[in-house]
């Protein structure tokens, strides 16, 4: 990566509060020929600068504002990592696809990529890899941090270490560096190697950090959130259901969802819209689901990370920033799988609408929209497709954002409710230390929440059950908790790790619109479960291997 500023450049940005996530960015960058690292670190609040800016990088592409990138030839605005992280794991499956005409769209709609870049793919990447930089550079001083120290190495290796998890789900095996064994040209880990460092790294800082953390800091249950999603996709990353020393993965899943739910922080919100809505932040009914968020202010923390995925998902002639509180940009929006995981008033689709829907966690736009994607993902936004209107810039008051182009909402990383699902699915696939029927509640405590009664709960049977989902007729084993997933996380950057996990990401028996470069949709090859390394890093570092099939 061409760095436009020294990885120790720092950013005062009070992204970590109660009242607001984000406050006014104070740019101190770091010029090696104006200043050096340890004159730098020349306060303890300088100290919390530093951490800051390491956090920042999911929300913002830069140091002075929307426009701005930390890393050259980057887009500032495509390439803001949550929207690379949004576009990878969604735009790629059965949940949304793109009608914009970048360069990139096509490939990513159809699973077609290859080497040449991409610019999500490198986006991702190489922002990625700065927080790891960033990181390592960090370690160097924090341990003289006249207070706090400990904690704030412990909040930085969190962030290392998540970093690491989305570049080994994403590329499987990227470049390996910490402060301890800095090389101009790092080697790479196997992924199961990989696996072992991150959840190595996890596991030695989980005592540092606090159970109850402001909110935007990283506590003890975003790492036990972290680890039951990576223990939950761990056959997918090293191969095995079981560790080295014979430790059962869905097992270790259900310890570390059992540590958030029996710790009493979190709970459920009582309205599920408003844990998407432009005051999550602050609304005590949506915060207190939400375990660790990427935080987001229209006025005082410009991003076009959460606005693509707010105004993206609106028309251009439709949205009223009055009411919808942000412009349109014509971009994502839904499949037909989508829409058919929830139910309807009726069995008949001509007539639904998106206001017929029995369970209202699905929260979309239909007028004048067909269901299916029928001619092509791309140019057809406001014809094909239903819009996905779950993330909205208005607060639960009905108060719009504080800016129509950069929403004031935050992205929840982790919460409770894939918790919930998370035990849920460890339990139905063998793990210990949990029991069907309490994973049978936990289904149900979301159910009810969707619906509003418990008419549709659910039995022990539906955990385990080989069912169609998506409308489509290929029966999927534990499908029921596919499509559950749908229902409750779609558009939260999960969907490609669940699709790989049950085994349909790439399979012909799961099909979707545009999969495969076929409107109808194909399966495509097993090297598409993991993205290329870039070429851009490809080029410079001989010590690196790319990627089976690319």
């Amino acid at each position: 990566m061409k760095l436009k500023y020294t990885i120790t450049a720092l950013l005062a940005a009070g992204l970590l509060g109660t009242t607001s996530c984000v406050n006014d960015l104070d740019v101190f960058p770091l010029d090696p020929n104006v200043n050096s690292s340890n004159v730098a670190y020349d306060s303890a609040e300088s100290y919390m600068q530093a951490l800051s800016k390491i956090y920042s990088v999911w929300a913002f592409s830069g140091q002075n504002g929307a426009g701005d990138s930390d890393i050259s030839g980057l887009d500032a605005g495509n390439t803001v990592l949550l929207r690379c992280w949004f576009t990878l794991q969604e735009n790629t499956t059965d949940e949304a696809k793109c009608a914009w005409n970048d360069a990139w769209v096509s490939s990513i709609n159809q699973i077609t990529w290859t080497t040449a870049q991409v610019e999500s793919i490198e986006g991702a990447y190489q922002r990625a890899m700065f927080v790891v930089s960033l990181v390592n550079d960090y370690m160097k001083y924090v341990g003289d941090a006249p207070e706090n120290s400990e904690l704030y190495a412990a909040e930085a290796r969190f962030c290392r270490a998540l970093a690491y998890y989305t570049l080994m789900d994403l590329f499987a095996r990227p470049p390996f560096i910490t402060e301890d064994n800095y090389s101009l040209m790092p080697t790479q880990l196997s992924r199961a190697e990989l696996f072992e460092w991150i959840e190595s790294e996890l596991l030695d800082i989980y005592n540092t950090l606090p159970t109850n953390p402001e909110y935007g800091r990283a506590g003890r249950y975003a790492v036990d959130a972290l680890l039951s999603r990576m223990y939950l996709n761990a056959p997918v990353y090293t191969g095995s259901q079981t560790n080295s020393n014979g430790e059962n993965y869905y097992t270790m899943c259900i310890t570390r969802c059992n540590n958030i739910i029996k710790g009493d922080v979190y709970s459920l919100a009582d309205n599920y819209a408003e844990l998407f809505m432009a005051d999550n932040g602050e609304n005590a009914n949506a915060k207190k689901e939400i375990i660790f968020p990427i935080c987001a202010d229209g006025e005082t923390g410009q991003s076009y990370g959460i606005g693509a995925i707010i105004c993206g998902s609106r028309s251009t002639n439709e949205a009223d920033p009055l009411t919808d509180g942000c412009v349109g940009w014509d971009g994502f929006r839904s499949t037909g799988n989508l829409v058919r995981m929830f139910e309807f008033e009726s069995s008949n689709e001509n007539d639904w609408t998106a206001d017929n829907i029995l369970d209202k966690r699905g929260i979309f736009y239909s007028k004048n929209r067909s269901i299916d994607i029928v001619t092509s993902p791309q140019q057809t936004f406001t014809s094909e497709g239903w819009a996905v209107y779950k993330f909205s810039n208005v607060g639960s008051d009905g108060t719009p954002g504080s800016n129509t182009t950069f929403p004031d909402t935050d992205f929840p990383l982790f919460r409770l409710g894939e918790i919930y699902l998370n035990y849920a699915e460890a339990v139905a696939r063998g793990g210990q230390g949990g029991s069907t029927a309490t994973a049978v509640s936990y289904i149900n405590a979301l159910r009810q929440r969707g619906y509003g009664d418990d008419n549709h709960n659910i039995s022990e049977n539906w955990l385990t059950a080989s069912v169609a989902v998506g409308g489509k007729t290929g029966s999927i084993q534990y499908g029921n908790l596919l499509a559950e997933r749908s229902r409750e996380l779609y558009w939260e950057a999960t969907r490609r790790t669940d699709l790989i996990r049950f085994g349909v990401f790439t399979s012909g028996n799961y099909v979707w619109s545009a999969k495969g470069g076929v409107i109808t949709g194909v399966g495509v090859d097993d090297h598409y479960n993991v993205f290329p390394i870039p070429t851009t890093d490809m080029s410079v570092n001989s010590s690196l291997t790319q990627n089976e099939g690319y």
